[in-house]
């Protein structure tokens, strides 16, 4: 089993990497739900000022950086209203070269912790079926599917 840290993004590291994120969402959007690139890097843009409009100090998400005891791994971004019981993962990363190797496991067992203490009872996330990884991984982890969206091109 791996063991992992989540340490709190400073103020500097949420900037990066929130440009980063921004990115990744509307490659997503392209990949995913076929929208051009402009569009999806516009969506990404109006989806992260919804969102966040007080960047790092939006109330209720809290940013991780996924560490080992030498490097960062990944990133966490996580949505938690103690008042509701519930948590939802707006994004989490596994950089490349640590990819199968136990540490997205090893980060979901981490936050489950952190929400445990903070009485939270029930976590959620989007995953595209595309990703099917991803998916396999969630549903390892205990996640069951309580909705679906399904789409036909015309």
């Amino acid at each position: 089993m791996k063991e992992l840290n989540l340490v709190l993004m400073t103020e500097e590291e949420f900037h990066i990497f929130i440009e980063s994120e921004g990115s990744r969402y509307a490659e997503s959007l392209c990949k995913y739900k076929g929208l051009q690139r402009e569009e999806a890097l516009k969506k990404a843009h109006f989806e992260t000022q919804r969102l966040l409009p007080h960047g790092i100090k939006t109330p209720f998400h809290t940013f991780y950086r996924c560490c080992n005891w030498t490097e960062d791994v990944g990133t966490l971004w996580i949505y938690a209203n103690e008042k509701k019981k519930q948590a939802f993962i707006y994004q989490i990363t596994i950089f490349e070269g640590y990819q199968r190797k136990g540490y997205g496991k090893a980060t979901l067992r981490e936050i489950e912790k952190i929400l445990r203490k903070q009485k939270i009872d029930t976590l959620s996330l989007n995953v595209f079926y595309e990703n099917q990884r991803a998916y396999h991984l969630y549903k390892e982890m205990g996640f069951k599917t309580v909705s679906m969206t399904m789409k036909k091109e015309l």
